[in-house]
Parts: structure tokens; C-alpha cells; sequence
């Protein structure tokens, strides 16, 4: 029985965790992609080396390349990558699927971009600029407008905001202060879908934007 109720409490544990964590990406001009996984929300930024070892294999790129092989560092990966503009990531093996409340299995998929440059999505769940360096963004799930979609801006000082998406997928970022921000969007999927060996029902996409702001 206790064995039981610790199995049910890591699962419950690993279910939270994977739906209040995001990976978010940084890029500065030229620079490399600098990879980070925990909750940007939080005061103290969770930048655990511990939970950065989740992130093996992501899928990086830039506009017109592939990024190189990553580099570990203190809570964070780096990767470079040629050319200037906008980079993205894509990880779908941070976690293993766990089973829901209801008993059936779940899983997630993490997207993220860095920059507001480009105005063509790359990402199955992206946050795409209607004009290069715009506040106006489109919520688009595998190129399609998704209307209703909750939104998440953080600003450099944690100060957060709510949006939803309008009926074409749109929402206007407010007013931002001078820093880097991240826009955090997700989206909740009934499939049908073997992953790992286990049928999942369910599948969470969770996908981040994070941009400079002047």
C-alpha cells in the first residue's frame, strides 16, 4: 500500500512538473543559443542543473541552419549556430509518459523560440510575429489559427499578464518594459499515439517565445 501511494505521488509530482515547466531559448544577434528548462516565472529563476540534465537531444536551428552540438554549462546548454536572426527549438523526450488522473497516459512537447525576426512558423505550436519585431502575434498549431488559446507574458522583472487569443488565433502584447520577455502559450491534445510503449491519450504542447524589448 505505501509503495502504491509513493508511486501515485511521483507520478502526480511528475505531472505537475511537466505542465508548470518550459523550455525558453535566448539568442543575441549572432551569438549562440543559449537552451533553459525550469519556471521563468519564478523570482529566482529555476535554472537547476538537475532538471537542465532533462534536456538531451533537442531538435536547435536557426533560419537556414542546424545549431551545433550543445555545450553544458551551469543550469543552462549552449549551442552555436551560423548566421544572425531568429532560432528554434523542438524536444519531445524531456519526460516519459505518465498516467493522469483518470489513469490514462499523457506526455508533453516543448517548443521554443528566440527573436521576433521571422514571420514564418517552424514550430508545430508557435507564437509568430504578424510583422518582424511586431507586438501583434498569432497563435498557430501546426499552421492553423488557435482561437481561445491562453497566453502568458513575463517581463523582465516578473511581472506577468493573461491574454487569450482572439477568433483568428490573435492578441496584441501590452506595453513592454526594456529587457528580455517570454511568451508562454499551451495547448492540450487528445491523440492516439504510442510513445515509449505506453498508449498515450493525451498530449501537452507548450511552446515559449522570448525577444528583446527597447
Amino acid at each position: 500500500m505505501k509503495s502504491l501511494l509513493l508511486r501515485c505521488l511521483a507520478l502526480s509530482c511528475l505531472s505537475l512538473s511537466a505542465q508548470a515547466h518550459e523550455i525558453w531559448i535566448e539568442r543575441d544577434g549572432a551569438g549562440p543559443v543559449r537552451v533553459y528548462f525550469g519556471e521563468p516565472a519564478e523570482e529566482a529563476a529555476d535554472h537547476d542543473e538537475d532538471e537542465i540534465k532533462r534536456i538531451v537531444k533537442p531538435k536547435v536551428f536557426g533560419a537556414s541552419a542546424q545549431a551545433g552540438a550543445l555545450e553544458r554549462g551551469a543550469g543552462h546548454l549552449t549551442a552555436p549556430l551560423k548566421g544572425e536572426g531568429d532560432a528554434w527549438l523542438f524536444d519531445d523526450k524531456v519526460f516519459e509518459p505518465w498516467q493522469g488522473e483518470d489513469g490514462k497516459f499523457e506526455s508533453v512537447t516543448y517548443y521554443a523560440r528566440a527573436g521576433r525576426a521571422s514571420t514564418a512558423p517552424k514550430l508545430d505550436l508557435e507564437l509568430v510575429p504578424s510583422q518582424p519585431g511586431g507586438n501583434a502575434l498569432t497563435v498557430l498549431y501546426r499552421n492553423q489559427p488557435l482561437a481561445g488559446a491562453e497566453v502568458t507574458v513575463i517581463d523582465p522583472q516578473k511581472w506577468q499578464k493573461q491574454l487569450k487569443s482572439d477568433a483568428q488565433g490573435q492578441l496584441t502584447l501590452p506595453a513592454l518594459r526594456d529587457g528580455r520577455h517570454i511568451v508562454v502559450v499551451s495547448h492540450k491534445e487528445p491523440v492516439q499515439q504510442q510513445i515509449a510503449g505506453k498508449q498515450v491519450a493525451v498530449m501537452h504542447h507548450i511552446s515559449t517565445l522570448t525577444f528583446l524589448a527597447e
